[in-house]
């Protein structure tokens, strides 16, 4: 996915009913604000930017903690946390895919746009 270049100030990331908002750091459900802590919204950030790409542990781990040394287990608990506030799973919606042995992959197709 190609993020915006042309000196597009604020674009979003949208998939299914949310957008996703780097620059403002926030997402949004149908123009609600969901909460999400940082580091959720930072491992958020790496899927959605790279979607449909399966993105390894150590480099979610590296993008979000980047100079901190963090159990792999921290990553599942905001994965877990990521999935929750998604609603991932629930009406047969899959959003966040754990690729056994390799990472995640956010599996939702999105769309960057103006915002």
């Amino acid at each position: 996915m190609e993020l915006p270049t042309n000196g597009l100030a604020d674009y979003c990331i949208a998939f299914d009913e949310f957008r996703y908002l780097p620059l403002r750091r926030t997402l949004l459900r149908d123009e609600m604000t969901v909460k999400l802590g940082a580091r959720a919204f930072d491992v958020l950030g790496a899927l959605v930017q790279r979607a449909g790409v399966v993105v390894s542990k150590d480099e979610l781990l590296h993008t979000v903690w980047p100079r901190s040394v963090v159990e792999e287990a921290n990553l599942r608990v905001h994965i877990h946390a990521l999935r929750r506030a998604l609603g991932d799973g629930q009406d047969g919606r899959r959003y966040i895919d754990n690729v056994a042995g390799r990472g995640y992959c956010f599996v939702t197709p999105v769309n960057v746009r103006p915002y």
